[in-house]
């Protein structure tokens, strides 16, 4: 549930990509993390996500614009070992 809602957050769900994700500092690092975890990257087609969230809804978005970006780097290191 965490990764889903963190992925949809970062690309999807319409007119959510106002900000980028790396302006929220700990849901940026929580998914940076996340990320890193063996087998979850290979996972996410962040692509794929937003070209099903922003064309899948043709009444409020009707010419199924997708926004570029944003380009984040998640292989980056994440502040989260701070927390243990």
């Amino acid at each position: 549930m965490r990764a889903s809602l963190l992925k949809r957050f970062t690309y999807g769900n319409f007119k959510t990509n106002r900000q980028r994700i790396a302006n929220f500092p700990a849901i940026s690092n929580d998914l940076g993390e996340l990320l890193q975890v063996s087998g979850i990257a290979q996972t996410v087609n962040f692509e794929h996500i937003k070209q099903h969230d922003y064309g899948s809804y043709i009444t409020i978005n009707p010419m199924q614009e997708v926004p570029l970006g944003p380009d984040q780097d998640f292989t980056l290191p994440h502040n989260r070992g701070r927390l243990e």
